[in-house]
């Protein structure tokens, strides 16, 4: 008897040879295991997963300001400094990008005023997409590059973003209370009480 026929033989290979596919399976301790593993990891990644769409929308408002003060900034470049030049808007779901007059001192983010942008005329839009902004001294007219500023669309569930008519960028967020996901998706600052805006400018991040 070769070694082949004597392992085929013994009577615990006959017994595995002799069971049937799908006789056996997971225990309940097994099945009760990989349940619990899987909520585990299930209540880690998420929180992540639907932050995932938040933070696009921050960086795609925080690109669109990026972008017309570059367009704005060409426009200088041509010697296009008037009323007429615009920048183009970019169609976002979750903000509002609009220009921002320039003040002087600067204003600050938290009190930032647009173009009569609170009013649906045809003005108001017209002028929340002007490069420049007119001041008018001694009967002359002067332009000067304007600020630009990415608004949420809902209050206080993402912050402001700002990019300045000299490049610099600041920001501020919204009530951590009403919020406390998504109040300061790529913004530095620590957030305003409920219902409100921080006082305090933050970064970008």
């Amino acid at each position: 008897m070769n070694l082949a026929t004597a392992y085929l033989s013994k009577p615990s290979t006959q017994r595995i040879l002799s069971r049937k596919p799908g006789q056996e399976g997971f225990s309940l301790i097994e099945l009760v295991v990989v349940i619990a593993v899987l909520a585990v990891l299930t209540a880690i990644a998420l929180p992540n997963f639907l932050g995932v769409s938040d933070d696009a929308a921050a960086r795609s408002a925080q690109q669109a300001a990026i972008t017309a003060f570059k367009e704005c900034q060409v426009q200088k470049a041509k010697g296009n400094v008037s009323s007429l030049a615009k920048f183009e808007p970019t169609e976002l779901s979750d903000f509002t990008i609009s220009a921002a007059p320039v003040t002087s001192p600067v204003t600050s983010i938290t009190s930032q005023t647009l173009p009569t942008a609170t009013t649906a005329t045809a003005t108001a839009a017209a002028a929340r997409e002007q490069c420049f902004a007119a001041t008018t001294a001694n009967n002359i007219t002067t332009y000067k590059m304007n600020n630009f500023i990415a608004i949420p669309t809902e209050p206080y569930k993402f912050p402001k973003y700002r990019v300045l008519a000299t490049g610099a960028k600041d920001c501020v967020v919204g009530s951590v209370n009403d919020y406390e996901k998504t109040y300061n998706v790529g913004c530095s600052g620590t957030g305003g009480g409920a219902g409100a805006y921080g006082n305090t400018a933050g970064d970008w991040r």
